[in-house]
């Protein structure tokens, strides 16, 4: 003891000099995370605000009352001033004598599309396509978004079943959302829509075939949806599963809005163009999936390791 307190008393000054230089350590580690935090949340609010700009700027040239009044204003405006007809009675698509594309609702309506070729046909393809591929989802896409599980279920009786289970569910999630970005990054991707020359018209086979693409993806999402709301478990537990469906159908939630801003687009061009002499910059639409869902993901982690410490 009084060999421990001698040593103590001769290196005083030392000890407490390390244990500073580890307390500013760990607060200085501390910081760091938080500054990369805050880094982290203002990179997304200017993502965010980017594709809310780049969305107004579509609803003003169109002339989406949206664009003045927001989302929830303009349904009431509309009610209270119908949007004003063009001079004449006349509708903007009859004023415009150069053809312009419209959604194709048939395979019919398709084969016209690419023999026509109107003006944006590249794009009305795809969207159509889309859209196509989208109509018969339209009851299983609703029960997803209900969180809806079928009578037939596959149980789940202990917590190892249970983490096993929604951790696999989520991980091909991460997996695919990280295909599809890969797909739609690829320069081969975008390239679909121009032609191999100055000049030439975009590849229709090349539009189709990665609009169908897409569309696998979106199937792949709705299947692990569908695959979580299979689960069933004690009671203790069913908040888990709650949740892994919630967070499932965000790809699902993303690809249905990517999929109607695409659709205004496409109905509002005839008015867009009527006018247009040259390009016109209709701003970026991004298919962007949360893959977390405001810390959904993080939280369902928690609760796993708290009923299944050794996950």
């Amino acid at each position: 003891m009084l060999l421990v307190v001698g040593v103590v008393i001769t290196y005083f000054w030392w000890i407490v000099g390390a244990g500073a230089l580890v307390g500013l350590y760990f607060v200085g580690r501390a910081v760091a995370r938080e500054v990369q935090k805050r880094r982290e949340l203002a990179e997304q609010k200017e993502y965010e605000l980017k594709r809310r700009a780049d969305r107004q700027h579509r609803w003003l040239l169109t002339g989406d009352s949206r664009g003045i009044y927001g989302q929830q204003g303009a349904a009431a405006m509309r009610d209270v001033a119908p949007q004003p007809s063009l001079p004449d009675g006349e509708d903007a698509p009859t004023q415009n004598p150069a053809p312009i594309a419209r959604l194709a609702a048939t395979s019919d309506e398709v084969a016209a599309l690419v023999n026509d070729k109107p003006d944006a046909w590249g794009w009305a393809l795809f969207t159509s396509i889309l859209v196509q591929r989208t109509t018969p989802l339209l009851p299983r896409l609703r029960d997803s978004e209900l969180g809806f599980s079928p009578a037939a279920t596959t149980r789940l009786y202990t917590a190892a079943e249970l983490a096993t289970a929604v951790v696999g569910l989520i991980d091909d999630m991460l997996s695919t959302a990280h295909q599809l970005d890969s797909f739609m990054t690829a320069p081969a991707f975008m390239a679909s829509f121009y032609g191999p020359a100055d000049g030439a018209p975009p590849d229709a086979e090349a539009i189709k075939h990665i609009a169908h693409r897409t569309m696998d993806y979106h199937d792949r999402f709705l299947e692990l949806s569908e695959r979580c709301r299979s689960l069933s478990a004690p009671s203790e537990y069913t908040d888990i599963l709650a949740d892994c469906a919630r967070l499932l159908d965000f790809p699902l939630q993303s690809y249905r809005e990517f999929i109607g801003e695409l659709v205004d687009v496409i109905e509002s061009l005839p008015q867009v163009l009527q006018h247009a002499t040259d390009d016109v910059d209709m701003g970026a639409i991004v298919l962007d999936i949360d893959l977390d869902g405001d810390g959904l993901r993080s939280r369902i982690f928690k609760r796993l390791d708290a009923i299944n410490p050794s996950r």
